[in-house]
């Protein structure tokens, strides 16, 4: 027995277990560290995450006016901590690619000293433009690739505003926000930080710490060696065994489709109670195993015995209009208007009904007094009692055997309410208040003519022969068998009789039906609405309908491995399986993105561009929180091991089928050449003026300012970018034009042989009289023919 510990030591354990937690978010930024080399960058990107949460907390409380925060809803840092690391992994790639093409395309070269003339101002100006450029250039691919998954992403979890579960909605409400909060902080605050990392680079301010840094991250240099192997291996896996994959992911997706839809599906939960801890725990097992073996506790529970009730109502409508998402405010009663219970027709009508119940199929007899059940069966038997009391001298017209049923409404109006009364002074052995019988009108709602409180709604209720069970199946029979005859005696109803409805002791039966219907309903609005999102962003119609099969065949596979783990469809898979929605998009849209984005029109081109550029991010990003849930499984929390099993398996199997499935898709019969593309009108604006232009090209300015654009470094010896030499060597396969209409012809450069310091020096630039600086403020230069790279 659990003697009430049960959730107070869920409390414990959940603060108690929650280092795990933060050692999962300690691995992911300590990933990106190492993956971004820059400290400062993964920093800003941590806080970055923390203000999303907080700008959503912010929203949720105080705008949307939310007061019901669920556990569940810490689900949402998992997601924003895995979307914010992917959105920073993709940004940082874009980046580096950005700045690789700079200086393969341009020969620009790195300055060697500084200056303190008005050339060097001139210098810095020329930077801080070129500066503009590689952010302009980065968030055109970055901004949009992360405008379309936060949009889909968020979408789906909106789209759980459907469920009827207020757990759910209150988590789709607080994730979706969350996202789209981390969005405009990553487009932001992340841009931000990177051109600080640029322009300052704190760690080379201190030499020794510097040089410790170096040691440090030596192991991780053979890694990222490693790494671009293994890219380069997968890349050409994809390529050259497109059918392969096509065939392999595309029959465990319809396969995973039967096991999800048909059989054994994802089953519903067969316990009323919520499990907290994992199966061996000892209230676990208690719960389970031992609970019905003690009498003390069949006392309580009476599984085997308990018969639902059958509960007829009249009087109110059947609505539900308080706040769905708080399950305090449980908002107003609405009664029906056209209820009388007062008119003769209503009487005998209601007297049938008992006795027609009566003889259902489903109707359990029932021994001793029922004097409240069907009330009308009782007040006819009250009402023929003699009139004079001759003993107490009372008479008690019309209440009496002097009038005839079906009685008058007046008469109706007022004996009711004195046979209910002296009811209500029975023996409490014989007759305990409940919830059946008439119930009448406050104060305020009697009516005018004789003062007496008047009827607004009856409750008939009796047993049924339905034992209480866990089993969906059969309560949904049980339920469609009472409706079916409720709906056929209802059609002879008079008018004030008419709107009548069945309730019974059905809450986990809803929860499981909820469950069953709201889950699927929210899948389905969920791809429609990133399929929408996909559409307008990218216009392209084959790339939105690839992507969408494959997130569809992605989140049928996820579901299937849970269904062969035994996850049972409760709350917390619910919002599980919307995460897995959310998470699930990220990596096919960044795909599918950036094969738009491609400058090469042929579909293999463009596929070798979307697997080049994102192939590094998403597979850190998947390995990352992959791990991170892993790291969560030795807790003996079953909502955190749920958790980590979740985010191993989403992110697995989400990466195999966007790198795979995908790419491979593309790959084969993607579009080309701008079929199946589609493009929004473009407002023209005036002509600019080309005389002015033109006086200023012809300025004596422009060659010293084609000058300084070529000689001031573009800022790559900056943590964040890594080196020059390193982006031009040990990534030269991502050196891919951005665009396709760059006027700038590349300049050849010879990497064979390193930097020769010496010659730099001696080589000096001559400026015009005009335009050449002091010698004490002479600048030192390396020309294109002077810079050599080493391999990195």
């Amino acid at each position: 027995m659990d003697m009430g510990l049960k959730n107070a030591l869920f409390d414990e354990c959940l603060l108690r277990d929650g280092w795990l937690v933060g050692l999962g978010g300690f691995f992911v930024v300590i990933s990106m560290w190492l993956y971004t080399k820059s400290l400062f960058v993964t920093l800003m990107t941590v806080v970055a995450v923390i203000f999303s949460l907080g700008i959503a907390y912010f929203i949720y409380t105080l705008i949307f006016e939310l007061s019901f925060f669920p556990f569940m809803n810490l689900l949402a840092v998992v997601v924003v901590v895995g979307i914010g690391a992917d959105d920073a992994f993709i940004f940082l790639k874009i980046w580096q690619c950005v700045i690789t093409d700079r200086l393969k395309a341009t020969g620009a070269v790195l300055a060697l000293g500084p200056s303190t003339s008005s050339f060097a101002a001139e210098a810095n100006a020329a930077r801080s433009d070129t500066l503009v450029g590689i952010m302009a250039s980065t968030l055109k691919h970055a901004a949009l690739s992360m405008l379309v998954t936060s949009l889909t992403t968020a979408a789906a979890f909106y789209a759980s505003y459907v469920s009827s579960i207020t757990a759910v909605r209150c988590f789709g409400i607080f994730s979706g926000t969350a996202v789209m909060a981390n969005y405009l902080l990553m487009v932001t605050w992340l841009p931000a930080s990177v051109s600080i990392a640029e322009r300052i680079s704190c760690i080379s301010l201190v030499k020794p710490v510097e040089n410790i840094v170096e040691k440090l991250t030596y192991p991780f240099k053979a890694i990222s060696q490693l790494g671009r192997k293994l890219e380069d291996f997968i890349i050409s896996l994809v390529i050259s065994v497109p059918l392969l994959w096509i065939v392999l992911l595309g029959i465990t997706g319809v396969l995973s489709g039967v096991m999800v839809l048909h059989w054994p599906k994802l089953r519903l939960p067969d316990s009323p109670d919520f499990k907290l801890f994992i199966s061996s725990h000892p209230f676990e097992r208690y719960d389970s195993e031992y609970k019905d073996l003690f009498w003390f506790e069949k006392i309580y529970s009476t599984t085997d015995t308990f018969k639902l009730p059958l509960r007829f109502v009249w009087g109110v409508q059947p609505v539900d209009r308080g706040n769905f998402l708080d399950p305090e405010k449980r908002g107003a009663l609405y009664f029906d208007e056209s209820f009388n219970m007062s008119a003769p027709e209503s009487q005998q009508w209601l007297l049938g009904f008992c006795k027609s119940l009566k003889n259902q199929t489903f109707y359990q007899m029932s021994y001793g007094l029922l004097l409240p059940n069907c009330f009308i069966e009782n007040f006819i038997n009250w009402m023929s009692r003699r009139c004079n009391d001759s003993m107490g001298e009372i008479d008690r017209t019309p209440c009496c055997e002097v009038s005839a049923f079906p009685f008058a409404p007046e008469v109706f109006d007022q004996c009711l309410p004195e046979s209910i009364s002296s009811l209500y002074e029975t023996p409490r052995e014989f007759f305990i208040p409940g919830v059946a019988g008439p119930k009448f009108a406050r104060q305020s709602f009697r009516n005018g003519s004789g003062g007496w409180p008047q009827v607004k709604a009856v409750v008939i209720e009796y047993e049924s022969n339905q034992v209480f069970t866990m089993s969906y199946s059969e309560i949904d029979g049980f339920v469609r068998t009472v409706e079916e005859w409720l709906a056929g005696i209802l059609k002879d109803a008079p008018d004030g009789m008419r709107n009548a409805w069945f309730i019974s002791e059905l809450e986990f039966f809803d929860l499981q039906d909820t469950l069953s219907t709201g889950t699927m309903v929210a899948i389905c609005m969920a791809m429609a609405v990133a399929l929408l999102v996909l559409l307008l962003v990218t216009l392209n119609v084959l790339i939105s309908l690839y992507a969408i099969v494959t997130v569809t065949f992605t989140i049928l596979t996820t579901v299937a491995v849970l269904v062969l783990l035994g996850w049972k469809l409760n709350v917390l898979e619910s919002v599980a399986v919307s995460t897995a929605i959310g998470l699930a998009v990220d990596f096919s849209l960044h795909y599918g993105v950036h094969y738009r984005l491609a400058t090469d029109s042929d579909r293999k081109s463009s596929t070798h561009y979307s697997l080049i550029r994102m192939i590094g991010p998403t597979a850190m990003a998947a390995i990352t929180t992959g791990i991170a849930g892993a790291l969560m499984l030795p807790s003996s929390v079953l909502a955190y091991i749920q958790i980590g099993v979740f985010l191993v398996i989403v992110m697995s199997i989400s990466w195999i089928y966007a790198t795979f499935f995908l790419m491979s898709l593309l790959g084969v019969i993607g579009p080309q050449y701008g079929f199946g593309q589609f493009r929004y009108p473009k407002l023209r604006g005036p002509l600019r003026d080309s005389g002015g232009g033109k006086a200023q090209m012809d300025g004596p300015n422009h060659r010293l300012n084609l000058h300084h654009q070529n000689t001031v470094s573009e800022q790559l010896l900056s943590n964040s970018s890594s080196a020059a030499g390193e982006l031009v060597g040990s990534e030269s396969h991502e050196l891919d034009s951005l665009t396709s209409n760059s006027i700038i012809k590349p300049v050849n450069l010879d990497i064979s042989r390193p930097i020769n310091f010496d010659r730099a020096f001696k080589k000096k630039y001559s400026l015009p009289r005009e335009h050449s600086p002091s010698t004490a403020s002479a600048i030192t230069v390396v020309l294109p023919d002077d810079v050599d790279f080493k391999n990195g």
